[in-house]
Order: structure tokens, then C-alpha cells, then sequence
């Protein structure tokens, strides 16, 4: 059976079933790198923050983001079917933990790719260009290299940054749900 993702929505929103999901890593690659920082917010509630003690040492951070976001029946990414779903998968399998289960999964970076023609697709230029009140923090070259030299204030500011992206996210999804006409994994 299929149904309209239009009618769909609205039902998983008042279930409470749409998450928006963010992460953090000191790099792009699963093998050479590790989590951070995860944020997962329940869609008009207030985010839950997972972050590591220590840079690398992510098997915990892992096993949690993985379990709170089965709790979910949609996820929301900006470009997470290319960063955050194959990150955090790879540090699953890395840590011999159970592999993330498949859900309704909306990336609106490619949402936004197939519904407008923009001439840049980073989320801080869709926030801006929309007008929303939500804007993408941004940060540092330097600020990332500190993360490994001081974790304690790196890891903070990190954590402030990927709860900012999901409220931005959570803007950006609100602006354009509208436009979603299919849902896939």
C-alpha cells in the first residue's frame, strides 16, 4: 500500500515520529574517523545532544544515536543519505554493534535539489534565501583543529553548532514539507 506523503506528514508529525537528525565527526570517512556529536530533535521539541568524552572513542555515541533513532518512524537530514546515515552505519559496524534499521528518510538537500534551482544548495544559503529565523552557525577552520586539542571546549561548541543545524534543518523542513511528493530509505 502506498499513501500520498502529503497525508502521511501530517500524521507522523502529530505521532510524534519525525526526528531531525545531525552529526559531527572529526572527518568523512568511517574508516579514519569517528563521531563526535549527534543530535537527534523529536520535530517541535527540544533536541537530545550525544556527544563522545573523547575524540575516537565513539562505540557508546554510536550504539545511542542508533537506538533514540529508532524511536523514530521519519528521519530528517540535510544531506544525511550522504554524511550522517553511511557515518554513523560505518562506526556501527566498526564497533560489531547492531546496524542501523531502515526508516522513511527525507533528505532535504536533495529535496531541495529536484524542487528549486539555486545557485548554491548549503543549508546556510537555503536559510538565508528562504528569510527564516534560523541561521547556520558557523565555524572555524581553526575551531575543528581545537577539538582534538581541547575536546572539553571543542566538544561544547560542537554540540551548540549541531543543535543550531537541526533547529535550522527543522526550519528549512517546516518551509518546504509542502513540496515532498515521495518519502524513500
Amino acid at each position: 500500500m502506498q499513501i500520498d506523503a502529503q497525508i502521511f506528514l501530517p500524521i507522523a508529525e502529530r505521532a510524534g515520529q519525525v526526528a531531525i537528525i545531525d552529526s559531527e565527526a572529526t572527518g568523512t570517512k568511517g574508516d579514519y574517523n569517528s563521531l563526535l556529536v549527534v543530535t537527534i530533535k523529536p520535530l517541535g521539541r527540544p533536541p537530545v545532544t550525544l556527544s563522545v568524552e573523547r575524540p575516537g572513542d565513539d562505540r557508546s555515541l554510536a550504539r545511542d544515536a542508533r537506538d533514540l533513532l529508532h524511536e523514530y518512524a521519519v528521519w530528517v537530514s540535510y544531506y544525511g543519505k550522504g554524511f550522517d546515515m553511511p557515518m554513523l552505519q560505518s562506526r556501527l559496524l566498526r564497533h560489531n554493534l547492531k546496524p542501523l534499521e531502515r526508516r522513511l528518510h527525507i533528505d532535504v538537500y536533495w529535496h531541495m535539489k529536484a524542487h528549486s534551482l539555486t545557485a548554491r544548495r548549503s543549508q546556510a544559503h537555503l536559510l538565508e534565501w528562504l528569510d527564516t529565523p534560523s541561521k547556520k552557525m558557523t565555524l572555524s577552520p581553526e575551531l575543528w583543529n581545537q577539538v582534538l586539542k581541547d575536546p572539553a571546549r571543542g566538544l561544547a561548541v560542537l554540540r551548540s553548532r549541531c543543535e543550531s543545524d537541526c533547529e535550522g534543518l527543522e526550519a528549512l523542513y517546516n518551509r518546504t514539507k509542502h513540496l515532498i511528493v515521495n518519502i524513500t530509505r
